[in-house]
């Protein structure tokens, strides 16, 4: 890999960009592989902002050399060992080490100040800390705390360089070659360090853990062996750890860290890319379900939708009570008599407001048997909807429950019968004038024609209100559909608030870090 000044400057910029998107990227539905996608998310964020970013942008920056293990492997009495004083607690308890140890050399410190290992580490400056070189003392990686386990993994990702600790009784443990193959595939350098060995098992243990490390590729990697001292306490013989602390000078005095960053780096980015690939065909994937949870709330409207649309083009809700209703008020002797019969109303009768007030009590019949008919269509969309997303892949439980909470069927319904309501007064006052009604009466008369009922539609008809009936009706429609549609509208607004991220974007930084994987 090219690691000019201003190839160094460009790939540093690149990271910039690409922690901005990843961090931008969310993964919000529960859908199969998003766990996995998550941490793989989380292990690229750490790589670039622990490991790659801090060395691209600062020259000279020391390696970071984290010792890793299972618990009771001696992580912490070796660090304090290495350094030659206890700046980390070690205890035959276990998990001891809950917070990162971070040991460094007064001079390394300002370069590491804004290092973001400060975030998640205890720093601790030591004079007798090797210049070049931070020490990091991390969790057990079987810790039974998932956060201590969480913590190692990070730190494994932001190291330079890693030394994995085990005793003679555990290095075959499955653990062991889990995260040696895996530190190994993310280009890491990585030295075993063999604690506790007694001198019988020496010779088996070191040929046996030897022919591991080359079956897995790791032949040419330090091993280091620490003699069993028995039971103590404090730091180890100095003659014990004199091989590791003189490799450890090495890399610090020769600047090998910048090697073991290109190094590491060189094989990060092929990596890097395929996981932003991956991240990418997630994001895609959770952005089609979405949109398939919200067709599906769509679906579960047209039914009930159709329905309502039927009964009102076919004029039922004018049927049953409403059509009783005009029988008795146009009947003989009924206020409406006069209109079914044609006879013009006298002197005496000019006046319309009994008329216009039969008329609205005709009318409020059908608003009656549209309101029920509009309140069982939302019913039934809302049980139709919570049915099939129930059944999907996705956890919809907080979006089901989101829905329902901000869905306030009544004002729903009531909104859209008032503008129907605005819609005939607006139309009773365009009608041509008649001596039966105002333009009260003429809105109601054209609102119960509407609805169905036969006698009011052949009256509205007589007094030249056809058109302005099929208007009504047409309108009466349309508000229906309206209504529905806010229903569907409270099913998408809990999916509308996601953010998931940008899956265009996040392939447009692997192609760019194409140029530096090669």
């Amino acid at each position: 890999m090219n690691t000019s000044v201003n190839n160094r400057a460009e790939l540093a910029n690149l990271v910039r960009r690409t922690l901005d998107v990843l961090r931008k990227t969310d993964l919000p539905l529960d859908l199969p592989g998003t766990h996995e996608i998550k941490a793989a998310q989380q292990k690229l964020i750490t790589q670039l902002e622990a490991r790659i970013l801090p060395h691209l942008e600062v020259t000279n920056l020391p390696a970071i050399i984290v010792l890793g293990g299972s618990s009771g492997a001696g992580k912490s009495t070796l660090v304090n060992s290495l350094v030659g004083e206890e700046v980390t607690e070690a205890s035959v308890l276990r998990p001891t080490t809950r917070t990162p140890v971070a040991v460094l050399h007064p001079s390394d410190l300002s370069s590491m100040s804004s290092h973001v290992l400060k975030t998640f580490s205890s720093y601790v400056v030591s004079e007798y800390a090797l210049p070049g070189i931070v020490i990091v003392d991390a969790p057990d990686l079987d810790s039974v705390e998932d956060t201590n386990r969480e913590l190692s993994n990070r730190l494994l990702d932001s190291a330079d360089l890693w030394l994995f600790v085990t005793t003679a009784a555990r290095y075959g443990d499955a653990l062991a070659w889990t995260v040696l193959d895996l530190a190994q595939s993310r280009g890491l350098t990585c030295g075993v360090v063999l604690n506790r060995v007694s001198e019988r098992a020496l010779k088996p243990v070191r040929a046996d853990l030897t022919r591991r490390m080359y079956s897995v590729g790791l032949a040419n990697n330090p091993l280091f062996i620490v003699p069993d001292q028995g039971p103590m306490n404090g730091l180890l013989p100095d003659v014990t750890v004199t091989e590791i602390r003189a490799w450890l000078k090495a890399i610090a005095q020769s600047r090998m860290g910048n090697t073991l960053v290109d190094r590491t780096t060189a094989a990060t980015l092929p990596i890097l890319r395929s996981d932003l690939l991956n991240l990418a065909d997630a994001v895609e994937l959770q952005e089609n379900a979405i949109v398939d949870l919200k067709d599906k709330a769509y679906e579960g409207a047209q039914a009930p939708i159709e329905k309502l649309a039927t009964n009102i083009s076919a004029g039922r809700f004018g049927q049953g009570a409403p059509t009783t209703a005009w029988l008795s008020l146009a009947s003989t002797g009924g206020p409406l008599a006069s209109l079914v019969s044609g006879k013009k109303p006298n002197l005496f009768q000019k006046r319309t407001e009994g008329r216009d007030n039969a008329a609205t009590l005709l009318f409020d019949s059908v608003l009656t048997s549209a309101q029920v008919a509009l309140t069982q269509g939302l019913v039934a969309s809302e049980n139709e909807i919570s049915d099939t997303w129930k059944s999907d892949i996705v956890d919809t439980e907080q979006f089901l429950e989101q829905a329902r909470t901000s869905v306030d069927r009544e004002a729903i319904v009531q909104g859209a019968l008032s503008e129907w309501k605005q819609e005939l007064s607006r139309l009773g006052k365009t009608v041509p004038e008649n001596p039966w009604f105002g333009h009260a009466g003429n809105a109601a008369l054209i609102g119960s024609a509407a609805g169905g009922i036969a006698g009011a539609m052949k009256a509205a008809a007589a007094l030249g209100m056809e058109k302005s009936v099929w208007d009504a009706r047409a309108h009466l429609a349309k508000v229906v559909r309206n209504a529905m549609d806010s229903l569907v509208q409270a099913y998408y607004e809990p999916l509308a608030k996601l953010d998931i991220g940008d899956s265009f974007i996040l392939r447009l930084r692997a192609s760019e870090f194409s140029d530096y994987a090669k």
